[in-house]
C-alpha cells in the first residue's frame, strides 16, 4: 500500500466521510448548540474554524460566537453528515461580589431612545460606538468589556416588563449571555414604580417573573444568594410603597428601594436604599448606598444641571471609595438623552478607547 492510500483510510469514515469533508461541512454555516453538560445549559450560535478539526473527527479550539460576539473555547466530535456530539463549552463564573458592591446604572432602550420627536439623536453628546443598538452583540459585548475596565462589579439594567416598551425584556438575555464567563454581574431595574403604583399582585408577579427567566443564570446578582431588585420611584412614593413592595417579595428578592422622604421612619424596609439624583455630583445614603455622577446635560434644556469636569469626577470617584457605602453606584453607564452617561464619546474619547470617566474608574477603583 502507498502511504498516501494508507493517509486515506485513516482520515475516511466507512461511508466516504473523509476530514476533508467534514472540514469543508463544519466551515459553512453557523450552529445553534446548547451546552447540556453545563448546569446553565447556555445556548450558542457558533461558527467553527475547520482546521480545530483533527483526526477522529475531534473538534478542539475556539469557535466565534454570534450571539454574544466573543471566541468561546469548544470541543465535541463532529459526526457525519454534520451532527455535533458531546459538546462542551466554557464553564460559567459562578463567583458574586462581595461589598462593597460598585455598580452602574445602565439602559438597554436604544435604538428607540435615540428618537424624541422631531429631534434626532436626543443627545448632546457622540458615543463613540455612534447611535448603537441595545440588541446588537457586539455593542453588547464591549459594554461588558467596559465595565469590566472600569472594575464595575455589576450592572443596574432598567427593565419596563416582560411586555413593556422599550423592549428591554428581549435584551437582557444576551447581557447575561456575555457576562457568563466574567466576573460581571447584572440586576434589574424595575421602572415600572417610577410611573405607578403597580398593585401587590403586579410586583408579585414581575418578581416571580424575574426569579424564574433570570435570577438562575451564573450572571445574575444575588447578595446572600438573593437575586438583586434595584426599584426606581417617583415623588408621590412614601411608606406605602415600601409596605407594597414588602408584601408583595413572598420570592425571597433582595430589594433597594429609592429613597423618598421620612423613608428611615417606615415600619416596613427593604433590604437597601438608593438615591437616584444625577443632577448632584455626590449622594450618600450611608450605609446604604454612595451615588456619583459626571454630569446632567440633557438635551431639551438650556443650561446643563451638572457641568461635567473630569477634575471633580476623580474627586467624586475617591469620595465614593472612601465612603465604605455597600453599594457605590455610578449614574449612569449610558443615559444619553439626559447626559449623564460615563461611557466613552467622541468628547471624551482617550487612547485606552474606553472614555475618561472610566479610565478614572479603571485607575481608582479596586
Amino acid at each position: 500500500m502507498t502511504a498516501a492510500f494508507l493517509a486515506a483510510l485513516l482520515v475516511a469514515s466507512p461511508h466516504g466521510w473523509t476530514l476533508e469533508r467534514a472540514r469543508h461541512v463544519l466551515a459553512s454555516r453557523a450552529y445553534a448548540v446548547t451546552d447540556t453538560s453545563q448546569p446553565d445549559r447556555p445556548r450558542y450560535e457558533l461558527r467553527f474554524s475547520a482546521r480545530s478539526l483533527r483526526r477522529g473527527f475531534v473538534y478542539e479550539g475556539d469557535a466565534y460566537d454570534t450571539l454574544t460576539a466573543a471566541q468561546v473555547p469548544v470541543s465535541f466530535t463532529f459526526k457525519r453528515p454534520g451532527r455535533i456530539v458531546g459538546f462542551r463549552g466554557p464553564p460559567a463564573d459562578t463567583t458574586q461580589p462581595a461589598f462593597p458592591i460598585r455598580a452602574a446604572f445602565y439602559y438597554a432602550w436604544y435604538p428607540e431612545a435615540w428618537w424624541r420627536d422631531p429631534v434626532f439623536p436626543y443627545s448632546l453628546y457622540h458615543p463613540s460606538l455612534d447611535y448603537y443598538s441595545a440588541a446588537d452583540s457586539l455593542v453588547v459585548r464591549r459594554h461588558t468589556d467596559a465595565l469590566l475596565y472600569a472594575h464595575l462589579g455589576a450592572g443596574i439594567y432598567s427593565w419596563w416588563g416582560a411586555d413593556g416598551y422599550p423592549p428591554t425584556d428581549l435584551r437582557f438575555w444576551r447581557y447575561l449571555a456575555a457576562a457568563r464567563t466574567t466576573p460581571l454581574r447584572w440586576a434589574i431595574y424595575y421602572e415600572r414604580e417610577g410611573y405607578g403604583d403597580p398593585t401587590v399582585a403586579t410586583i408579585r408577579a414581575d418578581l416571580a417573573y424575574i426569579r424564574d427567566q433570570y435570577a438562575s443564570q451564573p450572571a445574575y446578582l444575588k447578595v446572600d444568594g438573593r437575586f438583586v431588585v434595584y426599584v426606581y420611584g417617583d415623588a408621590t412614593d412614601g411608606c406605602g410603597t415600601a409596605a407594597r413592595w414588602r408584601e408583595a417579595n413572598t420570592v425571597g428578592a433582595y430589594i433597594v428601594l429609592k429613597a423618598f422622604a421620612g423613608f428611615r421612619d417606615c415600619a416596613a424596609q427593604p433590604d437597601a436604599w438608593h438615591q437616584y439624583s444625577a443632577a448632584l455630583p455626590e449622594y450618600d445614603l450611608l450605609p446604604d448606598s454612595f451615588m456619583i455622577a459626571p454630569g446632567f446635560d440633557e438635551r431639551g434644556e438650556a443650561t446643563p444641571r451638572l457641568p461635567r469636569d473630569v477634575a471633580r469626577w476623580r474627586a467624586d470617584v475617591e469620595d465614593m471609595v472612601a465612603s465604605q457605602a455597600r453599594w457605590q453606584l455610578v449614574l449612569s453607564f449610558n443615559e444619553w438623552p439626559e447626559g449623564t452617561s460615563v461611557e466613552s464619546a467622541r468628547e471624551w474619547a482617550t487612547p485606552s478607547g474606553y472614555g475618561a470617566y472610566l479610565d478614572v474608574l479603571h485607575e481608582l477603583l479596586p
